[in-house]
Formats: C-alpha cells, sequence, structure tokens
C-alpha cells in the first residue's frame, strides 16, 4: 500500500508541478512614498552622519539609482508630471496651483490606473501638491489632515503668515516637545498603517500612496530626533569658488528672503526631519512586514525634488537647475526588483510611471513619455540622458526665463533663454557639485553638440505662467 502511493505521487509530482508552475502569482501590491523636498542626504546614498536605517533597509533590498532627477525642480510641476507621466513641457504647469486634471483633462493619473485595474487606491499626504489640487479620480479614499500638533501649528504659522503669505520666508525650525504622532506626517503614516491592516486580508490587491511633508519647511520633528545631531558636530562643507556661472542661474524659490540664522543650525533641522520621517517609514513598513505582505508589495520611494542647503553662495531650497535640486532619491523594492542593484544611468521621475504599470503587469495609457527602468537593472555602465526644465525670474526685464536642462552620465548642461541668457556645461568626475562652468572650453564642443541634439527632441515648453521667488517678484501672481 505504501509502495503504491509512492508510485502514484511519482506519477503525479510532474503534472502537479506544472500546475504550481503554471498558477498566476497574486498582482502585487503597491506602497508608494513620495517625500517632499529630500536632497541625497542619506546613509544609502553615502552619507556619513545621517541616520537613515529603514530607508538605508530599503535599498538594500532592491534597487538604488544614483542618478534621478526631477523634470522641474518645485512641488506641483513635479508632481504632476510624475503622476501624469507627461514632460512640464507638455503640460503646461510651471506654478503651485494649476491642478493636474485641469492641465490634463484626459491623463490617466498613476493612481487612477491602478484603480481602473481593480486595485484599491488610497492616499495619505501629499502626493498631488496639495487637497486643493487633489484627483479624486485617482482615489478610493484620500486625506491630508491639518497638523494637530502645537509647536507644528507655530512653525506653519510663522513661515506663511496667517494667511496673507507676509510670514518669514527664511529657512526656520523648530524642536517639538510632543512624539510626532499627531504632526501631518505622523497622521498620514498612522493612515497608512490602518489601511495595510484593513486590506491585508482582502481578496483584492491595494496601491497605497503616503506623502511626507517633511523636510519641507518650517523643519519640525521631535527632540529625539534632533539630539541625534549636535550643533557643534555640525560643519557645513567648505565651497570651492564659482567660476563663470551665469548670474540667471543663481536663483532658486527663497532668493531675495535672508539667510538662515546658523548654517550649521539648519543642516542640524533638515537632517533631524529626515531622521523623523524614516522612523515613520520604518513603522509603515513594518506593518507590511507584520501582515506578511512584503514579499508581494513593490514599494518606491522617492522625492518630488532636490534641496540646496546654504551651496553656491548662499542658495537654499529648489528651484534651481543645479544637481543639487534636480537630483532625487529613487529607490525600489519588491517583486521584480533584484536586490543590492545600484543604477548608474541617469533616470527621470517621469519613469515611474510606466516602471510600476510594468511591474505590475497592466498596459500603460497612451501617451506616457517616460520609460520602464526594468531593462536598467542589470545594466553594466552608465547610458542614456535625464532632462529637467526650470523657469528663473530676470528681476530687471520683469520676465520668465527658460533653463532647459540635459543630464548625461558625464555632464550636466543648460541653457537659459535659448543661450541668450547663458550656457552652463559641468563634467561631473572634475565637479561633482557643479561650481566650474565649461561651456565655453573648447574641449568640450563635443558635449554641447551632444546637448542640443537631445534638447531637440524635447517638445518645446508650452506657454504658461511661471512660479517667481515671492521675495523679488515685481508683479506677485497669486499662485497658491
Amino acid at each position: 500500500m505504501h509502495r503504491t502511493i509512492l508510485g502514484l505521487i511519482a506519477l503525479l509530482w510532474p503534472a502537479a508541478a506544472t500546475l504550481i508552475a503554471a498558477a498566476p502569482s497574486p498582482r502585487p501590491n503597491v506602497l508608494l512614498v513620495v517625500v517632499d523636498d529630500l536632497n541625497l542626504v542619506l546613509g544609502a546614498y553615502g552619507h556619513r552622519t545621517v541616520r537613515s536605517p529603514n530607508i538605508d533597509r530599503l535599498a538594500a533590498r532592491g534597487a538604488r539609482f544614483d542618478s534621478a532627477h526631477a523634470q522641474y525642480t518645485l512641488c506641483n510641476p513635479s508632481r504632476v508630471s510624475f503622476l501624469s507621466g507627461r514632460r512640464p513641457e507638455t503640460s503646461g504647469v510651471y506654478i503651485l496651483g494649476t491642478p493636474a486634471r485641469t492641465a490634463l483633462p484626459e491623463a490617466v493619473m498613476l493612481p487612477q490606473l491602478f484603480r481602473q485595474n481593480g486595485y484599491f487606491t488610497a492616499g495619505a499626504g501629499k502626493i498631488f501638491h496639495n487637497s486643493r489640487v487633489n484627483d479624486s479620480a485617482s482615489w478610493d479614499f484620500y486625506e491630508d489632515e491639518a497638523t494637530q500638533d502645537e509647536g507644528e501649528k507655530a512653525a506653519i504659522a510663522a513661515r506663511y503668515g496667517r494667511g496673507g503669505g507676509d510670514g518669514d520666508g527664511r529657512p526656520g525650525w523648530q524642536m517639538l516637545e510632543s512624539d510626532g504622532s499627531r504632526t501631518r506626517d505622523g497622521i498620514n503614516a498612522a493612515t497608512i498603517r490602518r489601511l495595510i491592516a484593513e486590506k491585508s486580508a482582502g481578496k483584492d490587491p491595494f496601491f497605497l500612496a503616503l506623502g511626507f511633508h517633511k523636510p519641507h519647511l518650517p523643519w519640525t520633528a521631535p527632540k529625539r530626533f534632533f539630539d541625534l545631531y549636535p550643533e557643534t558636530g555640525i560643519i557645513p562643507p567648505a565651497e570651492p569658488p564659482m567660476r563663470d556661472i551665469p548670474p540667471i542661474a543663481l536663483q532658486t524659490e527663497l532668493s531675495g528672503f535672508a539667510q538662515p540664522e546658523s548654517r550649521a543650525g539648519a543642516l542640524r533641522a533638515y537632517q533631524a526631519c529626515i531622521s523623523f520621517i524614516d522612523d515613520l517609514l520604518g513603522q509603515v513598513l513594518g506593518e507590511l512586514d507584520r501582515r506578511d505582505l512584503t514579499r508581494n508589495t513593490l514599494v518606491v520611494l522617492f522625492s518630488d525634488h532636490g534641496f540646496h542647503l546654504g551651496d553656491h553662495g548662499g542658495l537654499w531650497a529648489k528651484l534651481s537647475a543645479f544637481r543639487a535640486s534636480t537630483r532625487v532619491p529613487l529607490i525600489m523594492a519588491g517583486p521584480g526588483v533584484p536586490a543590492g542593484v545600484a543604477v548608474a544611468s541617469p533616470v527621470e521621475l517621469l519613469d515611474v510611471y510606466p516602471t510600476l504599470a510594468d511591474l505590475a503587469g497592466l498596459r500603460a495609457p497612451g501617451g506616457l513619455e517616460g520609460r520602464s527602468l526594468r531593462g536598467t537593472f542589470n545594466e553594466g555602465q552608465a547610458t542614456g540622458h535625464a532632462h529637467s526644465l526650470v523657469y528663473h525670474y530676470d528681476v530687471a526685464a520683469n520676465r520668465d526665463v527658460a533653463g532647459r536642462t540635459v543630464i548625461s552620465p558625464a555632464w550636466r548642461y543648460t541653457e537659459w533663454d535659448a543661450g541668450r541668457a547663458g550656457r552652463e556645461l559641468y563634467w561631473h568626475a572634475d565637479d561633482p557639485e557643479e561650481y566650474r562652468n565649461v561651456a565655453a572650453d573648447p574641449a568640450r564642443a563635443g558635449a554641447l553638440q551632444e546637448a542640443a541634439a537631445q534638447l531637440s527632441r524635447l517638445p518645446a515648453p508650452k506657454a504658461g505662467p511661471a512660479n517667481r521667488p515671492r521675495a523679488l517678484d515685481r508683479d506677485p501672481r497669486k499662485a497658491k
């Protein structure tokens, strides 16, 4: 009898194995984590002192993109771009107040694609720029509640004023005496944890998006995160002299505002905010672990753009074409993503949409201008280009000037007003932080030709109003 059963198993096993192999794997869940104003001050990207253990662990079990770039270095234009899969040149969105749906009424937004394919979609926090420009067609559930933390409330009021935009725009911070659970980010992280728990027993996959407000100004975090970085141990990096940089390039969102009280204090506060949101992220990833969902959940983390920290003679925030502003962390982990991969090729946030559709087995809609990054996971060397756009304000002429950027594996090139207001070329092997413009060097003529060819392939920027630094604008246009 025993031998008969064994014989039947031997006969049936190949067929059973074939059926098991042919059984479709469950559709992956998605956790999209969008962080506001985060540059590469992270352990995963080689920073020696910042504490970001949860982001670092996520990178270790997936793919880290070392040259990922935003398509516009301001919150709403960037978010409209990566959520719609269209370049800012195509959408014409260059200010904070234009909803994605207004600019692109027929577009299928990234969460909307998953919703159309049977996913439960929910967002908490800053995904689209704010609740006023949120896209209701993308979500089964969405919320981004106001802070309930008194310290954070006070810091926000000091920065933005009482509704008239008359607050102090220079970088500022506030150490919180609370545990941070009632801040915006604390509340939103708790919402995502709750949704993971609720949906873990369901049969339908989920697409959850968590949008961290920090490290956006004002920098607020519980005291224990400030304590990780004693101010006496913060040493601002030395800067080389700038050479041949056109004046139009040296502008950010905060140009015209005063410098912070202390650059070391500002660096400390920025790092404290990173460690705060890293801790909240760890709680969310822990919920995936507890529900046994990690192995079937695609986790993608990135920032909407980079952030200057007093470099280049005192630049703060974003809205520049410098690498400090365009370059962002981008990390992917989960089904279909090999562990321990570092991708050197320049890539774009525009690529997140088609990559997620590809990894989830969904048919992407027409009109996407990015590419799936699945093919970059096994590449041997850096190839390709990334592109970015920004408008700066010419104060003397009271006009907006376009800066169009190409990033190659070796260099970054930007031309302002088609070159009439200046050209920039930085060779990253010699000048990784971009202080020496070599656009006039005859030895770099080949790079200029390559950049011109790349720009010729892009659509011309669609007409639209451009955001201007509030402290410089002679003709303020409210775009909040």
